[in-house]
C-alpha cells in the first residue's frame, strides 16, 4: 500500500485542504481578546480566524494573492482587538508558497562581486573586439600599400615601353618609303618591346589575381644583368646613351637589383620623353659600402626640367627608401638633369 506521504503528494488539493484545516484549527484555538489568555476564545475571533486560513486552499494557483489576503485579514484580526496566542501559521505558509514558486535568483539582484565579474567580462570583450578591429585595419592598410606599390610598377613598365613604341612607330612612319630597312628595324623593336611589356604586365597583374598556371611560366624580375638590354632599346629609340661601370661588380639581392633597374628605366624614359636630343651618361659604381647609380643628361638649353611632383620621380624616392637607400635629383647645368641613387650594401655584402 502506498504511504501517506506518497498519497498526499499525488493529490495536492487534498494536501492543501488538510493544511487549511490545520491552520484554521490552530488559529481558532488560539483566538483570544487582547489581554486574554489561551483557552479564552471569543466567538467572532474564532470565525475570523477560520476566514484567515481559508485562502490557503488555492495557494498553489494564486500564491501572491493568497499571501496578500492572509496578511490583510490578519491585520484586520489584530485591529479588531484579537490576538493569535498559538501563532499565525497562514501567513507563514502563504509566504513559503511564494518563495517556492518564485526562486530567489529571479527576484534578488546580483551582488557586488557578481556585478564586478560582469564588468570585467564586458571589458575583456571590448578589448578583444578592439584588438580584432585593429588587426583588420592593419591588414587592410597592408593591402592598400601593396596595391600602391604594384601601381608604381605598372606605371614604370607602361611608361617606358609605350615611350619606346611611340618613338619607333614615328620613326618607321617617317622612313617607311625612304629607308625600308630602318623601318623594318623599328618595327622589330616595337614587336620585342610589346612582348616584354605584356610579359611584365601579366606578371604584375598576376599578383592581384594569380592565373591558373605554373610559376615557372613567368619571367624573373629584371636586375643589373638586364641593364645592357634596356640601354640597347633606348638607343634604338634614338637616344644617345653612354655607359660606364666603376669598381668590381658584386652579386646583390634581387630586391636591390630590381630597385636599381627600375630607377634607371624611369630616368632614361624621362629623358626620352622630355629631351630626346640629349646625351645621357649612365654610370654604375660599386663602392666599398654602397652601389651608386648615376644618370646624367646634357639637354639643350630651354629644355623644361621634370616635374618634381610627378609620379615617376616620387616613385624613385619611394623605391630608394624601401631598400634603405637615398636618391638625389636636380639640374645638371646647360638645361640637363641628374639623378643619383645610393644603395647601401647589406651587412653580408659589406663583409665581402
Amino acid at each position: 500500500m502506498p504511504s501517506l506521504f506518497s498519497l498526499l503528494r499525488a493529490r495536492p488539493l487534498l494536501t492543501d485542504c488538510l493544511i487549511t484545516a490545520a491552520a484554521a484549527t490552530l488559529l481558532a484555538l488560539g483566538a483570544a481578546p487582547r489581554g486574554g489568555s489561551f483557552g479564552d476564545p471569543a466567538g467572532a475571533g474564532v470565525v475570523l480566524a477560520v476566514l484567515i486560513a481559508l485562502p490557503l486552499i488555492v495557494r498553489r494557483r494564486h500564491p501572491i494573492a493568497v499571501l496578500l489576503a492572509s496578511v490583510s485579514l490578519m491585520t484586520v484580526y489584530t485591529a479588531l482587538g484579537y490576538q493569535a496566542t498559538l501563532g499565525e501559521p497562514s501567513a507563514f505558509i502563504a509566504a513559503y508558497t511564494v518563495w517556492a514558486r518564485y526562486s530567489p535568483p529571479k527576484t534578488i539582484p546580483p551582488t557586488i562581486p557578481e556585478r564586478l565579474g560582469h564588468l570585467r567580462a564586458d571589458r575583456r570583450l571590448e578589448r578583444a573586439v578592439r584588438a580584432e578591429r585593429e588587426i583588420r585595419l592593419e591588414a587592410e592598410q597592408a593591402v592598400v600599400e601593396e596595391r600602391i606599390r604594384i601601381a608604381h610598377e605598372l606605371h614604370d613598365v607602361v611608361s617606358h615601353h609605350i615611350s619606346v613604341i611611340a618613338v619607333q612607330a614615328n620613326l618607321a612612319r617617317y622612313v617607311f618609303e625612304s629607308s625600308p630597312d630602318t623601318a623594318r628595324t623599328a618595327l622589330d623593336t616595337i614587336t620585342g618591346t610589346t612582348t616584354e611589356a605584356l610579359d611584365e604586365l601579366r606578371r604584375l597583374l598576376g599578383v592581384l589575381r594569380p592565373p591558373q598556371r605554373e610559376t615557372h611560366e613567368y619571367r624573373p624580375q629584371p636586375g643589373l644583368a638586364d641593364l645592357p638590354a634596356l640601354v640597347t632599346r633606348v638607343r634604338e629609340a634614338g637616344l644617345t646613351v653612354k655607359t660606364r661601370t666603376i669598381g668590381e661588380p658584386r652579386r646583390l639581392p634581387p630586391g636591390q637589383q630590381l630597385c636599381t633597374y627600375r630607377i634607371a628605366q624611369e630616368a632614361l624614359t624621362n629623358v626620352l620623353k622630355h629631351a630626346d636630343e640629349a646625351i645621357v651618361e649612365l654610370v654604375l659604381e660599386y663602392g666599398e659600402d654602397a652601389l651608386v647609380l648615376s644618370v646624367r643628361n646634357s639637354a639643350p638649353e630651354g629644355t623644361p626640367p621634370p616635374n618634381p611632383a610627378g609620379h615617376g620621380l616620387i616613385g624613385m624616392r619611394e623605391r630608394a627608401r624601401m631598400y634603405g637607400g637615398s636618391i638625389e635629383m636636380g639640374p645638371a647645368g646647360s638645361g640637363g638633369f641628374a639623378i643619383e641613387l645610393t644603395l647601401p650594401y647589406l651587412p653580408q655584402e659589406r663583409a665581402r
